[in-house]
């Protein structure tokens, strides 16, 4: 079976990670006492840490390299697309050199670490978001935290929820 390859900031892995972790935690208090029943409380969910190991292949294996590490060096969220996983929103925490280059080989690791919305900082009071490259009506929706049938229901002028184009304006709310 041939898995679709991992994106991030609308860069195409050529080959997907060899090594793939992915973690996510439950914040829980527990509550013990001598005298009455012990309990517990769920306090929410964690962000996901995704972190792995790959190889990059090629005459510009570190041109390819050299591109990860601006999208780390950048410090915004974009969109993380892994295989048979639901995209999220990740910002790249960590990135090395996990040997000595060989010829047209590099071997690299990595850690992304979940956000919550690529527009943390925008004023609740805006409407209206403009498209970025790649994104579709499902990821605004969740960005947003927005069911996609209210999206849909104040986005008429969008036919299909994957075809939107970079510049397009999306009303949220």
């Amino acid at each position: 079976m041939k898995l679709a390859p991992m994106r991030f900031c609308g860069m195409s892995m050529r080959y997907n990670p060899e090594k793939l972790s992915i973690s996510g935690k439950n914040r829980v208090q527990e509550y013990l006492s001598p005298c009455c029943e012990a309990d517990s409380e769920f306090l929410g969910k964690e962000l996901y840490r995704i972190s792995g190991e790959g190889v990059l292949f090629g005459a510009d294996c570190i041109e390819q390299y050299q591109r990860l590490e601006l999208f780390r060096i950048n410090r915004t969220p974009s969109k993380l697309v892994l295989p048979k996983l639901q995209p999220m929103y990740a910002y790249l925490k960590e990135l090395s050199v996990a040997a000595e280059p060989k010829d047209d080989v590099l071997r690299y690791r990595f850690v992304f670490i979940e956000t919550k919305s690529p527009y943390k900082g925008m004023p609740r009071e805006r409407f209206y978001v403009t498209v970025s490259q790649g994104e579709s009506l499902w990821d605004i929706a969740y960005a947003f935290g927005r069911p996609i049938e209210d999206l849909t229901a104040l986005n008429p002028q969008i036919p299909l929820i994957d075809d939107i184009r970079k510049g397009e304006r999306v009303r949220i709310c």
